[in-house]
């Protein structure tokens, strides 16, 4: 079981990387645009289409890391005053009743939309581009679908820290300069 959640935290981290390069490219083609726009006066046809959907795969691709790494954003009002066990079973609680259920009815509903727009090739219906939207739309589903898995990751690991089998924290990573 150990192999199986450190696999899916593997798969994590690498989308999670595919995320921070889709920002950084982000980054490129807004400042592009932008010069092309402002001080050429020679707008892009493209640039509001494509940047919108790098900024939301960066998001969606980027979830399950924040998950897996325990870097989202929580409610201190709910956490403050509680012990380490009370914490992890009101993480499975959770969970378990209310965030599996809720990820995997929008992953299920992702791929319904995805199917139809690959199907009916549907276009964005913005600008002159007028692009496909079932790349963007599969960028989205391969997303939380990954999220829903690391869901479940998150399930077995509050599981095991329960009944005192927790996982080790992921090791660090190094450069060759061991930095």
């Amino acid at each position: 079981m150990r192999a199986v959640v450190r696999a899916i935290d593997n798969i994590s981290r690498f989308f999670g990387a595919i995320a921070a390069v889709l920002v950084i490219v982000l980054v490129v083609l807004m400042l592009y645009d932008v010069v092309l726009r402002y001080v050429l006066n020679a707008p892009t046809i493209w640039g509001n289409d494509l940047n919108t959907w790098l900024m939301g795969a960066s998001f969606v691709l980027s979830i399950a890391y924040a998950m897996s790494t325990d870097s989202h954003v929580r409610v201190d009002l709910l956490y403050n005053r509680r012990t380490r066990r009370h914490i992890r079973v009101f993480d499975l609680i959770g969970l378990v009743l209310i965030i599996l259920p809720t990820v995997t009815w929008i992953t299920a509903g992702l791929f319904d939309h995805f199917v139809t727009a690959y199907q009916n090739g549907e276009r964005s219906g913005s600008g002159g581009w007028n692009p496909i939207v079932w790349p963007f739309k599969a960028i989205l589903l391969v997303g939380f679908a990954v999220f829903t898995v690391q869901i479940v990751a998150e399930i077995i690991k509050r599981i095991a820290s329960l009944i005192g089998q927790p996982f080790e924290a992921p090791e660090e990573t190094t450069d060759v300069h061991g930095v």
